[in-house]
Formats: structure tokens, C-alpha cells, sequence
């Protein structure tokens, strides 16, 4: 048995009429080519997967970035939404998709695909006033929350959206007959590549992290609920949480805990969680390289692991039930069928 090849889309197999003098070989042909032509249809599967997360793909939705533009009338006029948010890369304007379109029902089992147990979740109360800062959001869903006025984390100036913590979701719900607020870190395509990337408490700027940060850890010692595998002397220290994705966790774990519990509205917040989903394909920021952490010496035996492994290691025992993490297109299929789950799923799933 010959192969010839015409066209680079066309295998041609020419049969011999003259009988195999070795019926093994035949059978042996035949299983090869049959591996090489399914490895091809699963490589094509997964680039056609892959174009998702690039910006030619995305630009089929250059004019239609959001799903619906109305939702922006649910997010308080004063936040500076991210500025690529018309971007068709953007994870702000991927997030909004999902969580601000969502109903009731589909919010609550699609945030209970990270394993949250959510009993019940409820609307933010508009025109809330969260110690001087007034929300005026409406919905099941804040997006770029920060909690009080005056940072509870020693972040000095800023707003919502700009040079503070803001967590890209916040939803009200009950969890183990607790009201719960839960926070949430929504990852698209971003990769961190530059030296401000992978070490954020290097330079001037970083002292002023590193000193920021540690008064709020001092506290957190001080009344025996550091949420941290740190040792006493050596190991894991605050400078390995350099790495954006790591530094952004610690920030929100801060902030967290410094704000529970908190009153919002009529609800007496008594609990948190925090939950970071990324999008399955990006494996530059899923797995953790030898050049995410060459700053990072306390993880360097982390390297190859998915980050969301390595941050749960980094917890404490206590804070390890707080923390959730996932990827947030692979649970688009739970959405109820309808217009906006075939929107989501032909773009980002």
C-alpha cells in the first residue's frame, strides 16, 4: 500500500490489487493513519479553541463588546471602568457579560460550580452607604467594589476602578447560614511578563508596598489570624507574593478579612470568600513558570503547578476554606438556554 500526496487538505491512499505478503504491515498502515488523521482533527479543536483568547477572533465583537449595553446603567456612574473595556480581549467587559446578565437562578448555580454552597444570594441595596462610600449599584452583582471609604488596607488615595483594591465582582449570599460576601478575581487573557509584573514590591514603589501590607499583616498577627503559611524565620515571605496574579490575591485576602464583619445596607456581613477563575486555555497565566517567580525564591519548588494549587498551599490552614478558584468558560453550559448563553458560549467558550 502507497500514500500520495496531492494537496495539503487531501490524503489519497492507494490501494495495491496485488495481495499483502504481509497482512501485519497492512493493518499497521491502516492504525497509523488513522492516529495521525485524529491527532490533526484535535489539534485543529484546539487552536479553534485557542483563537478565543486572540484579539482577530475577538473582533467580531468590536461593535457588540457587551452583550448588553444597559447593563452599564447598573454600575455607578462615578467608577472608572478598565480602560480596554471595548477591547475584545478585555476580561472587565467578559465579566460583565456573564455575572451582570445572569438571572437569579443561573447566578447562584453558576457561582456554585466553584463549589461555594451557596444557599441563597441577594440583591445589592442600592444607595448603600459602606462606611462613607455610597454604592449606587443595582443588581446581584458590584463590579469593582472596595469596600469603606478609607481603606481598611492603607491605601491611601484612589477610587473605585483606580489605584485601590477593586475586586472585579462582589455579590451578597448565604453560605452555612451566614451572610457571606464573596470576591471575585475574573482573568481572561492577561499574561505578566514585565519586572513591574512579577515583582511588585521591588523598587521605590515596592517599599511602599512592602510597608503598606505588612502593617496590615502585623494586625492580622497580632490578633492570631495571619492567613498565611509564614514560618517565624525563613521560608515563604510577603516578597514572594510579588507576582501580579499572587499580589492582587494577597490584596483581596486583606481586604477581606479587614472588612468582615461589615454592615451593607440592611445586611450584617459575617463571612467571606474568595473566588479567582481564570479562562482554561490561558496556560501562560495558569501554570507558573520559571520566569514568573525568578523574583520569588520562597516558590521556586512551585514551578509547573497550576497557580490556583500554589495559592491554596500558600494559605493557612483556616484561611484554605475561604479560597475558590475555577475556569469561569467552562461552566457556561449550566446558563439556561436562551440568546445570551449562545452569545457567551460562541465567544468565550
Amino acid at each position: 500500500m502507497g500514500i500520495q500526496a496531492l494537496k495539503p487538505s487531501q490524503t489519497f491512499i492507494k490501494v495495491d490489487r496485488k495481495p499483502h505478503r504481509n497482512p501485519l504491515r497492512h493493518i499497521h498502515s491502516i492504525v497509523v493513519l488513522h492516529v495521525l488523521s485524529t491527532l490533526s482533527q484535535l489539534l485543529n479543536l484546539k487552536l479553534g479553541i485557542m483563537k478565543k483568547l486572540s484579539e482577530t477572533y475577538q473582533k467580531k465583537w468590536i461593535n457588540n463588546h457587551l452583550y448588553n449595553d444597559k447593563i452599564i446603567n447598573n454600575i455607578d456612574a462615578s467608577v472608572q471602568l478598565h480602560k480596554d473595556i471595548k477591547s475584545g480581549v478585555s476580561s472587565a467587559a467578559a465579566c460583565i457579560n456573564v455575572l451582570g446578565n445572569l438571572s437569579k437562578p443561573d447566578l447562584l448555580n453558576y457561582l456554585n460550580r466553584f463549589n461555594l454552597n451557596i444557599d441563597e444570594i441577594f440583591e445589592f441595596p442600592n444607595q448603600s452607604n459602606v462606611g462613607g462610600e455610597v454604592y449606587n449599584d443595582k443588581g446581584f452583582v458590584v463590579f469593582e467594589w472596595i469596600g469603606p471609604k478609607k481603606s481598611p488596607i492603607f491605601e491611601n488615595r484612589g477610587k473605585r476602578g483606580s489605584q485601590r483594591t477593586s475586586v472585579d465582582g462582589f455579590v451578597i449570599a448565604k453560605i452555612d447560614n451566614k451572610l457571606t460576601q464573596i470576591f471575585i478575581e475574573w482573568k481572561f487573557t492577561e499574561t505578566y511578563t514585565s519586572i513591574d509584573e512579577i515583582q511588585k514590591f521591588a523598587g521605590l514603589r515596592g517599599n511602599e508596598r512592602l510597608k503598606r501590607y505588612s502593617s496590615c499583616l502585623a494586625k492580622l498577627r497580632n490578633s492570631k489570624d495571619f492567613p498565611f503559611r509564614f514560618n517565624n524565620v525563613g521560608g515563604i515571605g510577603l516578597y514572594d507574593f510579588g507576582y501580579e496574579p499572587f499580589y492582587q490575591l494577597l490584596r483581596m485576602t486583606l481586604l477581606a478579612k479587614m472588612t468582615t464583619p461589615i454592615m451593607i445596607g440592611k445586611h450584617s456581613i459575617q463571612d467571606y470568600r474568595i473566588l479567582h477563575i481564570t479562562h482554561s486555555d490561558n496556560s501562560k497565566l495558569n501554570i507558573l513558570s520559571k520566569s514568573n517567580i525568578k523574583f520569588c525564591p520562597g516558590l521556586i519548588n512551585y514551578q509547573g503547578m497550576n497557580i490556583h494549587e500554589v495559592w491554596l498551599d500558600l494559605l493557612s490552614d483556616y484561611e484554605k476554606n475561604k479560597f475558590r478558584a475555577g475556569y469561569w468558560n467552562q461552566s457556561l453550559d449550566l446558563i439556561t438556554d436562551n440568546d445570551l448563553k449562545n452569545y457567551l458560549i460562541e465567544r468565550y467558550k
